[in-house]
């Protein structure tokens, strides 16, 4: 059997090449790479005959014309409130069941106003809202 012959720049693409493979792998993601790639057909197949897969992709098209659209200097604004956000409602979520959630009247609302977490998350909200109908009357 011949000995490889490497130039050290392929030897320092094959090393590359490791640590890419590497990294796939602990990510799991060579699992996933090297299963599309044995039964890609029968994959596309699947994902061809599932009516909601591809209403998902219609939907996901059109949210992506608006994100086409953000200027490069919204996106690190967007992505820290996307953060903060995502995350405040995912704490909140894992202490709220929706199932347990009480019935609220008008005096009971008008006393959970007096709450200062109430009143963030109110005024939170209400930012929101002006923004958003902002942005709906062009405004933004």
């Amino acid at each position: 059997m011949s000995e490889l012959k490497l130039t050290p720049e392929e030897i320092a693409a094959v090393k590359e090449l490791v640590g890419v493979a590497v990294a796939l792998k602990q990510s799991g993601t060579l699992g996933l790479l090297k299963a599309m790639a044995e039964n890609g057909d029968h994959l596309l197949e699947t994902v061809a005959e599932e009516k909601a897969v591809l209403r998902l992709a219609g939907i996901g098209n059109a949210a992506l014309e608006p994100v086409r659209e953000i200027g490069p200097e919204e996106v690190e604004e967007i992505q820290v409130n996307t953060e903060e956000l995502v995350g405040a409602l995912l704490k909140a979520l894992s202490k709220t069941n929706p199932k347990e959630a009480p019935k609220v009247g008008m005096t009971a609302a008008l006393g959970y106003l007096r709450d200062e977490d109430v009143q963030k998350g109110l005024g939170f909200l209400l930012v929101l809202a002006k923004n958003l109908g902002a942005a709906l009357n062009g405004k933004l």
